[in-house]
């Protein structure tokens, strides 16, 4: 398919004038969920295509002003947790959870300004192994400081669902997110800066690792979330409406 880009000339049937978007292209970020902070969540149900053991990835895109303790996401409940990320506002803190077989953790805590109701990226890559500085977590595409132990046994496998906006059954996320995806790789420091796109959410469609992609609106019928990489369909709780703020 030609397409149409204005300032740019003509190059491989490619014509240009400015820098205005293409003709053509299947992507657009139009809507994102608005949670409540009270009861709104996203269920996921537990599926070992998701159910990582190994290296993997998660991205999301979050808008909170909130200084309650809250977890945007969180893998398991009760004693059977995966992983989480924890944000924590009065000392602007990140903080990532992830367990491993034996029960241990890696945990990373930074100081990082993101309840200030701006759109913010959040992602966390690990390639599975005892390295304790391969477990990273970014922020609009920065590695944040690692101050965590080591993964002695590698990733737990667990039994329970995934959550989108809490850790069963308290620290409600209140907000917008966005643009959720999962990769069953340990991705680059460049794939994360090009995820977070200076600030603008892009398609991820090419990503070969991509294992769970939720748009959180964008071509979504309420209840569904759905996943527009693999079959795992999110549900939408205590709420059924989207939002059009988004991160531009």
């Amino acid at each position: 398919m030609n397409t149409i880009e204005y300032g740019q000339g003509a190059v491989n049937n490619t014509i240009g004038w400015g820098q205005g978007a293409k003709v053509g292209s299947s992507f657009s970020n139009t809507k994102s969920i608005a949670l409540d902070g009270v009861d709104d969540f996203v269920q996921v149900s537990n599926n070992t295509d998701i159910n990582f053991t190994s290296a993997f990835s998660v991205s999301m895109w979050i808008n909170t002003t909130s200084s309650n303790v809250m977890y945007p996401i969180t893998y398991g409940s009760g004693s059977e947790i995966k992983y989480y990320i924890q944000l924590y506002a009065p000392i602007d803190r990140i903080r990532l959870f992830l367990a491993d077989g034996s029960s241990a953790n890696i945990a990373l805590s930074n100081t990082q300004v993101f309840d200030d109701g701006q759109w913010h990226n959040l992602a966390f890559t690990t390639d599975g192994t005892t390295t304790a500085d391969k477990v990273i977590v970014y922020f609009d595409g920065t590695p944040l400081t690692n101050k965590g132990t080591l993964l002695n046994t590698g990733i737990r496998s667990v039994t329970t669902d995934l959550f989108i906006g809490k850790i069963p059954n308290t620290g409600r996320f209140v907000g917008n997110m966005d643009e959720i995806a999962l990769f069953n790789s340990e991705l680059s420091q460049s794939d994360i800066t090009a995820i977070y796109n200076s600030g603008v959410p892009t398609d991820l469609s090419s990503y070969s690792s991509l294992a769970s992609w939720w748009r959180c609106g964008d071509g979504d019928t309420a209840p569904t979330l759905t996943d527009n990489k693999g079959s795992n369909n999110g549900t939408m709780t205590n709420f059924s409406t989207f939002s059009t703020d988004v991160p531009t």
